[in-house]
């Protein structure tokens, strides 16, 4: 994998903003400043640390030229192909995730006029922008979490509950919900269930409820309901849970009436109790308790353990990379490895999970259709990914469990290595030199040797 050229990365998210504003022969004064804002976030103190706040605090540090550089092209194709081989050799899975989901924001906000309203033409130019680049589109950013609403014409930027508030206000609000949200499936292994998103969506349903539209509590169910991803990748954009917590807690106590604050912590706590039950892992027990503490004003530390979704998926790559190279090791992936994989899968899904860690693995069928891509695109490194997972388990994990994991990738290697002769068990089975080869780098890797 090249080192990433900073250049065209910051070039991305710029490009994606002008080719967007620009079909209203924009970009407005407004249009600007929101955009200024994304680059100016990237180099506040709680900004994630990855390779896209680099490339924006790289557009920030040389705007005038790469603004004077792109604007000034004839011909767009040959940026969009340097932006499209830069976002696929030259960044891990982990970053490219990242940069992604973020350049989904930055299409979400060119979209909106100056008012709020989304402008056709602007959402049919992010559309094709989000093919070339596969950023989250227009209709997923704006897609609800709720499926039961029937109300069609809602849009956040026409809410009279929610006019008193500065975009930037109503962003550190909602993330208070999705943080909640975020760091309750981090705690869950990054899946909190079909039962729990359920529940969720009546907590929801509560905002749309007949004579609460002018309370602002109320709104911000609605706004969190019908911006539910750009939300959440708000708060992906942040390097930890508390300062969110902290900034919302004290915005809330700023602009919120008596009645209205109440109302919030009663949503919130029935959005905790549908995200946290009997059954749940006692570190999401444990963290929500430091959130509501939080919440009420008192200083505590968001107690650890609970993963963010990022790294579920590096954990979870880690274990598809471990199959993939030992069962492309004699040059294809045969239908039996495959079978011999999935029900390795299986099998760690529907057992019972003594340690949270064994979710890496058990999270794998439903989120295949993101993971597979990128562990199998051109330019990926799958032995990098291994390590990368392996040394996050290390970090995140006591040893027991890290354990767990390094054993659960070692046993997808042996068993897919033996698919081909015996099955499923092995019997019978004779891993070939190719494929031995492959499992002793792995045992390197996953730090048997």
């Amino acid at each position: 994998m090249s080192s990433p050229n900073l250049d065209t990365l910051a070039k991305a998210p710029l490009f994606v903003h002008l080719a967007i504003t620009g079909v209203n022969a924009g970009p407005t004064a407004v249009d600007s400043a929101r955009f200024n804002e994304h680059v100016e976030a990237a180099g506040e103190p709680n900004a994630r640390i990855c390779l896209y706040t680099d490339a924006l605090q790289h557009l920030a540090n040389h705007f005038q030229r790469l603004h004077a550089e792109l604007t000034g092209l004839a011909d767009t194709a040959p940026l969009i192909e340097e932006i499209q081989a830069a976002l696929s050799e030259q960044l891990t899975p982990s970053d490219k995730l990242q940069f992604l989901l973020h350049l989904g924001r930055v299409a979400a906000a060119a979209v909106r006029d100056d008012n709020g309203h989304p402008v056709p033409e602007r959402v049919a130019m992010a559309d094709q922008l989000s093919d070339l680049f596969h950023f989250m589109g227009y209709s997923k950013n704006n897609e609800r979490y709720t499926d039961e609403l029937q109300v069609t014409t809602y849009w956040p930027g026409i809410d009279p509950a929610l006019q008193r508030f500065t975009e930037a206000e109503l962003r550190q609000l909602s993330s208070v919900l999705g943080c909640l949200y975020a760091s309750m499936s981090g705690c869950h292994g990054g899946e909190l269930g079909n039962a729990r998103k359920a529940a969720l969506k009546q907590c929801l349903m509560a905002g749309y409820t007949p004579g609460q539209e002018s309370c602002a509590a109320h709104a911000l169910l609605r706004y969190f309901d019908q911006l539910f991803w750009l939300v959440f990748a708000e708060i992906q954009f942040a390097q930890a849970p508390k300062p969110l917590f902290v900034q919302g807690q004290a915005l809330l106590t700023q602009k919120f009436e008596a009645s209205e604050q109440a109302a919030f912590m009663q949503h919130l706590q029935n959005m905790a109790a549908a995200l946290v039950t009997h059954d749940s892992p006692a570190m999401a027990r444990d963290t929500l308790a430091s959130i509501m503490a939080l919440m009420q004003g008192h200083d505590v530390e968001i107690a650890s353990g609970g993963l963010a979704e990022a790294d579920w998926d590096v954990l979870s790559m880690g274990l598809v990379a471990s199959f993939l190279l030992v069962a492309a090791a004699d040059g294809k992936v045969g239908d039996k490895e495959c079978e011999a994989f999935a029900g390795i899968i299986n099998v760690v899904s529907e057992g019972v999970l003594t340690s949270l860690v064994f979710k890496a693995a058990a999270r794998i069928p439903d989120n295949m259709h993101k993971l597979w891509p990128a562990v199998t695109a051109r330019g990926s490194r799958p032995p990098q990914m291994v390590l990368d997972a392996v040394q996050l388990a290390a970090t995140k994990f006591g040893d027991e469990d890290f354990d767990i994991y390094r054993k659960i990738a070692m046993a997808i290697a042996i068993k897919t290595a033996e698919a081909e002769g015996g099955g499923f068990l092995g019997l019978g089975s004779k891993i070939s030199k190719e494929e031995q080869k492959v499992i002793d780098g792995l045992k390197g890797l996953l730090g048997f040797e």
